[in-house]
């Protein structure tokens, strides 16, 4: 049961289907049920997948089937292919439901909560018949997300050398400023290093978040260890974590200004080169992007100008 080398496989979506299911379900006959297939012929399509690949791909046994290490590769292949397929197959159903187009963006944390709600709106309602599907993720996963395709545009902080041979454009520039108690010694300065708060407990963003990763490496430059006492999913968790004195945080400055009159606590700008964090605008070729990405990067051009 040897195929050879120079044989492509003949593998069909409906046969992968249903070996998915096999494994999914553990027998011949849940997965026949699940498929609405007899039993007889999900076994014939497993076998044939055998025949063809010149390879066992389930072990049988009297209490089901068990995937082989071949059978185990092909499933983890073949479940991609089926999501991917019905990605496809939801997208095309939005066009012939008059949904006239359709983009995926990827956005780091800052990009979401604080440039992105109000562009995004405006955006959508200039373009109702355009649909955005946006993931935040951390910036090292943006360009990773776009990297790979799966995402058409991203918005990130990230320096040129990171991004390799994808496409960039300015888009903002993050300040990161320190937030304190409103009776910490630094609280009346105007600006401090960060080698000066490295003493305190710190409320920190989750630990591989691009601002926890920039602290913790200005830390470890400056030899010495952050102190990280509380970790939170949200800027809100930081400031409120920091009114309760119970610690210092790193944020961007955008995030802390519309607060500083009405929550307990002070903004000290942060004297460190890192602390200004351009945000780019980042895509595999903007010239080769899906027409609803192409305008959503012009209207992004466009709103520059009104970033806080």
């Amino acid at each position: 049961m040897r195929v050879s080398a120079d044989r492509p496989l003949r593998l069909d979506m409906e046969s992968l289907r249903i070996f998915v299911a096999v494994i999914e379900e553990g027998s011949i006959a849940a997965a026949a049920a699940r498929t609405h297939i007899v039993a007889s012929a999900v076994s014939k399509r497993v076998s044939d997948l055998e025949d063809d690949a010149g390879t066992p791909l389930l072990y049988r046994h009297s209490r089901g089937v068990q995937a082989t290490p071949a059978g185990e590769a092909l499933y983890h292949h073949a479940k991609r292919l089926n999501e991917h397929l019905q990605q496809i197959s939801d997208e095309l159903s939005e066009y012939s439901a008059g949904l006239r187009g359709h983009t995926r963006i990827y956005v780091n944390f800052t990009a979401m909560v604080q440039y992105l709600p109000g562009v995004l709106r405006s955006f959508l309602r200039a373009n109702p018949k355009v649909r955005i599907d946006m993931v935040e993720k951390s910036s090292d996963e943006v360009v990773q997300a776009i990297a790979s395709g799966v995402a058409d545009l991203g918005i990130c902080a990230a320096t040129e050398d990171s991004l390799g041979d994808l496409q960039w454009r300015p888009y903002s520039v993050d300040k990161l400023v320190v937030i304190v108690p409103p009776d910490h010694r630094l609280a009346e300065r105007a600006s401090a290093s960060f080698a000066e708060v490295l003493e305190d407990d710190v409320v920190s963003m989750p630990y591989g978040t691009s601002i926890s990763k920039l602290c913790r490496a200005a830390a470890e430059h400056a030899g010495r260890r952050l102190r990280v006492r509380i970790e939170v999913t949200s800027f809100e968790g930081v400031r409120n974590m920091v009114s309760a004195g119970l610690g210092i945080g790193v944020l961007p400055k955008g995030s802390v200004t519309p607060y500083m009159h009405s929550v307990p606590f002070r903004v000290v700008e942060l004297d460190e080169p890192w602390s200004l964090r351009p945000l780019l605008i980042i895509a595999r070729n903007f010239d080769t992007l899906p027409l609803p990405a192409r305008m959503l990067v012009d209207h992004l051009d466009k709103q520059r100008g009104n970033l806080s």
